[in-house]
């Protein structure tokens, strides 16, 4: 066991150690630096987290409905998961306070010493680097849906149309600029504009599905035919609410840090999330029915209509405003393996930026299908999600009561040890249907393809 060193020996004896509930004022006022003149308040924080929280996993929740055998199945799986994936925010938000730091890295080498920091720091930055390449895909799958609507199935032979080169375009104009940022709170409005984005595309989704009434109702599961089945959607809830790498750079960034405070803004970010992904979710899933479900949910629609382009601009727009957030986790985690930190020289920062980005601009346009890395990186993020914090609080509770004299440091021990010991679980469920996954596609079996993309067919530029 690593012990901590007589700077962190003075904070463990604090008792604001593995506090949940908010600390008193005169307790934070007393150390200096937690409470900041600028930073984001309860409502900033809010959108930053559900702004990191919502994205690409959207457009794939009506498939996860569907191949988890159920609607009731679906929604049942989320609130389990979602109960763990709020206490585990507010587990990383508190060792960040523990530990005074400001990123996921930097908080779990405080608690389990310096040579873990580079292992979650190569984590965090994969993982980061992932998402990234991620939110390009989707936004090159939006305007090749758009222009193929406005300009005819032969868009793609038009240089300035072509999928490369709009991507490139967009990403360096609406992208990059936001990318140089040394602060996390500076994305707060980016943010709102991306939350506003998305509630246009929920609302779209319920329309399109109320719009179809006048045709045969599709028929829908609501329990699985095998118990099994529920595993098919755990991919997608650990990629689509994994926000952890933001909790603590987040908190961190808040006007007035407090615990109890981040508890709240955690627990509206999640509902607000948990709303949006079963919405579309269920309406998805009712609009196509069993085994017809696309797994990006807009391009199944065949209609023309502006609404339905103004949403596939909307979601354009909302991975324009994440990528940065995301790309701020993985640069600092690149930056604390060299041993350097966010206040580093600028020339620095710009380089690693523009490395990023052109590395993920570059696999991005030559990936063609979102499927196989949402479940790749569904087995990483479930570890940042369980695993990772409840390695934290083991060690963090440990540091405060070696011998576990107190009840509560006892059961605090048992829910560290229950939450690793869950994430691993799905960290393994995650990574095997991954594989099964790639081997399906080796034998090149033929992919399901329904609404726009097949009626584009052959003439799909790929």
């Amino acid at each position: 066991m690593n012990y901590p060193s007589e700077e962190e020996d003075n904070i463990i004896q604090n008792d604001i150690v593995l506090s949940t509930a908010a600390v008193e004022n005169s307790t934070r006022e007393s150390n200096p630096g937690r409470r900041q003149t600028a930073g984001t308040g309860s409502l900033g924080t809010i959108f930053l987290m559900v702004n990191a929280t919502l994205g690409a996993g959207l457009l794939n929740f009506p498939e996860a409905f569907d191949k988890s055998g159920g609607v009731a199945t679906a929604i049942i799986a989320q609130l389990f998961f979602l109960v763990f994936i709020t206490a585990t925010l507010v587990i990383l938000a508190n060792c960040g306070d523990v530990t005074n730091t400001t990123t996921m890295q930097a908080a779990f080498a405080g608690l389990c010493g310096p040579n873990s920091l580079f292992f979650c720091g190569i984590c965090v930055a994969i993982y980061s680097f992932g998402c990234c390449i991620t939110f390009l895909i989707v936004i090159g799958d939006q305007f090749d849906r758009v222009f193929a609507t406005l300009y005819g199935l032969d868009y793609c032979h038009t240089w300035y149309l072509a999928r490369p080169f709009v991507t490139c375009l967009s990403s360096a104009l609406f992208i990059l600029p936001l990318s140089f940022f040394k602060r996390l709170d500076a994305l707060n409005y980016a943010s709102s504009i991306g939350c506003v984005t998305i509630l246009y595309v929920v609302w779209l989704i319920v329309y399109e599905s109320f719009d179809n009434y006048k045709l045969p109702a599709k028929p829908m599961h609501i329990w699985p035919e095998e118990p099994l089945q529920v595993l098919q959607i755990v991919p997608i809830i650990c990629f689509a609410y994994q926000s952890h790498m933001t909790a603590i750079p987040t908190y961190a960034c808040m006007k007035d840090r407090q615990i109890g405070k981040f508890t709240l803004c955690a627990i509206i970010s999640m509902i607000v999330c948990f709303f949006a992904y079963s919405i579309v979710g269920f309406f998805g899933y009712a609009t196509f029915g069993i085994g017809k479900v696309p797994s990006d949910i807009l391009q199944g629609y065949t209609d023309k209509s502006t609404t339905l382009t103004i949403a596939i601009v909307a979601i354009a727009v909302k991975n324009f405003t994440t990528y940065p957030i995301v790309l701020y986790c993985g640069r600092d985690a690149i930056l604390s393996l060299f041993g350097r930190d966010v206040d580093c020289q600028f020339s620095i920062r710009f380089t690693i930026t523009i490395i990023w980005y052109a590395l993920s601009l570059v696999i991005a346009i030559l990936v063609p299908d979102i499927g196989p890395v949402i479940n790749i990186m569904g087995s990483l993020s479930a570890a940042f999600i369980f695993v990772f914090p409840g390695i934290c609080l083991l060690q963090s509770t440990l540091y405060k009561d070696p011998l576990l004299h107190l009840n509560k440091d006892r059961f605090l021990v048992f829910i560290a040890i229950f939450i690793t010991a869950l994430g691993a679980f799905v960290c393994g469920v995650v990574f095997v249907e991954a594989l099964q996954d790639l081997q399906t596609m080796s034998l090149d079996q033929p992919a399901k393809v329904t609404g726009f993309k097949a009626e584009l067919g052959s003439s799909l530029c790929q």
